[in-house]
């Protein structure tokens, strides 16, 4: 795979458009409005980075956002895979790899030696593509609404 991995800097209207439909992907609900006043908040300077791959007629066919965190068990931080979709067409074609690829080594580039993939919308198809490329399940994770 070798389009190229770019940051997703200030989107576009399409941009927006482009990204809702990639995330609806994983059965979550939202629009463009919504979607734009979260991408306000996960800034560079909040520890993330959202990173897009575009196709041959610009739009966004891949989007993936990490995050770094420091945690009170170790002196490097850790990296957080957030976001990782790629659209139906551009499946099977090592695009998701190339995009991991880049989080993993924007990651290295950070200090952190380990990357943890947030999947709460977790399918066989996402636990396999993981473990494919050396994942594995590590502890469990707990949540509750307040």
């Amino acid at each position: 795979m070798t389009a190229p991995v770019q940051p997703l800097g200030i989107p576009t209207a399409r941009d927006l458009d482009d990204l809702v439909s990639l995330i609806r992907l994983l059965g979550y609900s939202l629009d463009a409005d919504v979607l734009s006043a979260r991408l306000e908040r996960l800034t560079a300077d909040a520890g993330h980075e959202t990173w897009v791959v575009r196709g041959d007629d610009g739009g966004i066919t891949a989007v993936a956002g990490g995050r770094i965190v420091w945690a009170y068990n170790d002196d490097a931080p850790t990296a957080e895979l957030l976001l990782l979709v790629v659209s139906e067409a551009g499946r099977r074609d090592g695009l998701g790899s190339h995009l991991l690829g880049h989080v993993e080594a924007w990651a290295h580039g950070h200090g952190a030696r380990v990357v943890n993939a947030v999947s709460a919308a977790a399918t066989d198809s996402a636990n396999r593509f993981y473990r494919k490329r050396g994942y594995h399940e590590a502890g469990v994770r707990y949540s509750k609404l307040i």
